[in-house]
C-alpha cells in the first residue's frame, strides 16, 4: 500500500507483531523505488488494531488467506457503521468467510465486505522500510458481498486503482484465485525434488516442465468447468497471465521463462519454496482448491 502513500492518502499500518513494524514506525513511513519513487509517510504504525481502524474509511486487509477469520472475529468489537473491509487478496471465499464470522461473533456495525482478486502490485522488499515496485497488475477485479455493494465499494479505489473491474459476484472473484493453481501443481509435481534437493531452481520457468504444464492445464480446466457450472466467466490461466503482466509467450512455458527471466519479468523476484510447510501449500490447499 505504500504507493498510496506516495499518491497522498492518509495511512495506518498494524501488524500484530511489534517486530515486524518497529522499523518502519521510527522511519515514519516507506521508501519507495522502482516504477515509483518517494517517501510514503504514514501516521500511524501499531500493534493496537483499534486505534488503526478508528475512524478509517477503507480498513485493507493484507493477510494469508487462513488467517482471514482470524482477522474478522479481532475486527467485529472495533468496526464502525459506514466502514469498507477490502480483502487483498480475498482467495477463495474470503468476503463469505469474513462476513459468517462476522455474524457469528455479533458484530453490529453496518459494513461493507469487498475482495481483490490479486495483489495490485509486484515488489521486493530489500529492507523492511524500504520497497521496490517492479510490476503494477494489469488485470484485477473487485466484488463485493452482497454483489449490490460493489460500486460504492470501488468509488474510492477508482483513483488507486483505474485498472480495477467490478466482478459480479465473489463467485468470480474467488475462483479467479490462480494461487489455488499455479502454486499447488508446481509444489505437488516437484515434491521429490524439493526434498531431494531443497529449492535450488527457479520456481516458474524451471519447476514448470512439459509434463507439469500438462498437469496445470488439466487443474485448471477441472477450474473454468466449475466456472461454467456456476455460470461464472473467469479467465484460463494462460490468458490470465498474458491479462496481468502484459508480458509473455504463445505456450505456457514461454510465458513462464519470459516472466521469470524478461527485465521486467515479475517472477524473477519469486523464490523456490523450502518445504511443502509454506503458504503455497499450507494456504493456497484449504483456501483455494
Amino acid at each position: 500500500m505504500a504507493n498510496l502513500g506516495l499518491l497522498g492518502y492518509r495511512l495506518r499500518l498494524h501488524d500484530r507483531d511489534e517486530a515486524r513494524i518497529a522499523r518502519v514506525r521510527e522511519r515514519g513511513g516507506l521508501d519507495v523505488e522502482g516504477l515509483a519513487k518517494g517517501f510514503a509517510p504514514l501516521e500511524l504504525v501499531t500493534p493496537q488494531l483499534a486505534t488503526a481502524v478508528d475512524g478509517a474509511d477503507v480498513i485493507v486487509v493484507v493477510t494469508g488467506s487462513h488467517f482471514h477469520a482470524d482477522a474478522a472475529r479481532s475486527l467485529t468489537g472495533v468496526l464502525r457503521d459506514g466502514q469498507s473491509i477490502l480483502l487483498i487478496q480475498g482467495g477463495t471465499g474470503g468476503s463469505l468467510l469474513v462476513r459468517r464470522e462476522l455474524r457469528a461473533a455479533g458484530c453490529r456495525a453496518a459494513v461493507d465486505v469487498s475482495e481483490m482478486d490479486n495483489y495490485p502490485y509486484s515488489l521486493g522488499w530489500p529492507e523492511p522500510t524500504r520497497v521496490k515496485l517492479t510490476i503494477v497488475k494489469r488485470f484485477l477485479q473487485v466484488a463485493s458481498l452482497p454483489a449490490s455493494r460493489v460500486e460504492r465499494v470501488l468509488g474510492p479505489l477508482r483513483a488507486v486503482f483505474p485498472q480495477v473491474v467490478a466482478a459480479p459476484s465473489i463467485l468470480t472473484t474467488g475462483l479467479t484465485n490462480m494461487n489455488a493453481t499455479l502454486h499447488v501443481a508446481n509444489m505437488v509435481g516437484n515434491i521429490g525434488r524439493l526434498e531431494g534437493s531443497g529449492n535450488a531452481y527457479r520456481f516458474y520457468a524451471e519447476g514448470y516442465t512439459p509434463s507439469l504444464i500438462t498437469l496445470l492445464e488439466a487443474l485448471d480446466g477441472e477450474r473454468l468447468a466449475v466456472a461454467r457450472a456456476y455460470g461464472a466467466q473467469v479467465p484460463g490461466i494462460h490468458e490470465w497471465l498474458l491479462n496481468t503482466y502484459g508480458l509473455g509467450g504463445d505456450s505456457l512455458r514461454e510465458t513462464f521463462h519470459r516472466l521469470t527471466h524478461e527485465p521486467t519479468g515479475p517472477y524473477q523476484w519469486t523464490p523456490t519454496p523450502p518445504s511443502l510447510q509454506h503458504k503455497y501449500v499450507i494456504e493456497d490447499v484449504p483456501c483455494g482448491l
